[in-house]
């Protein structure tokens, strides 16, 4: 044999070594790389069902808040009605302070003062308290 073919066969067994020294080392890899995979699998159907949890939830917050709009579409008038009746009693009582602070012929100024725009938020206002007396009385018929 010649130094080529002594090279040679030491670096075969140097490679021959270096491959006994790995596949422990190849195995512990493959281990950890499935329960990797299996790591994922489980990540994947956990985020599956929680998307799944996550879009009702969605929905039914969408669906609340829908009905919370529109509810208070409904409540608005009301609402409405009510300042409408704190203006007129303001218009009303700041103009009776006026009038009982005047002389008797000043009072059809006073009078005058008090205009339909004025009385029109009190009307409103004693028309919501009927509607809620009559919505009473329905309500005890019925039960």
């Amino acid at each position: 044999m010649d130094w080529l073919g002594i090279g040679v066969f030491i670096l075969g067994l140097a490679f021959a070594g270096l491959v006994v020294i790995l596949i422990p080392v190849m195995k512990k890899l493959t281990a950890t790389l499935g329960n990797t995979a299996d790591t994922v699998s489980t990540v994947n159907k956990s985020v599956g069902e929680m998307t799944g949890e996550i879009t009702v939830i969605l929905h039914n917050a969408n669906e609340t808040l829908t009905d919370v709009h529109g509810k208070m579409e409904k409540v608005n008038p009301v609402f409405d009605i009510i300042h409408d009746t704190g203006q007129a009693a303001h218009h009303l009582t700041s103009t009776l302070v006026r009038f009982t602070g005047q002389k008797t012929d000043k009072a059809k100024e006073g009078a005058d003062a008090i205009d339909r725009s004025q009385l029109e938020g009190l009307l409103r206002g004693a028309a919501f308290f009927y509607y809620l007396k009559q919505m009473s009385k329905t309500d005890k018929n019925e039960a």
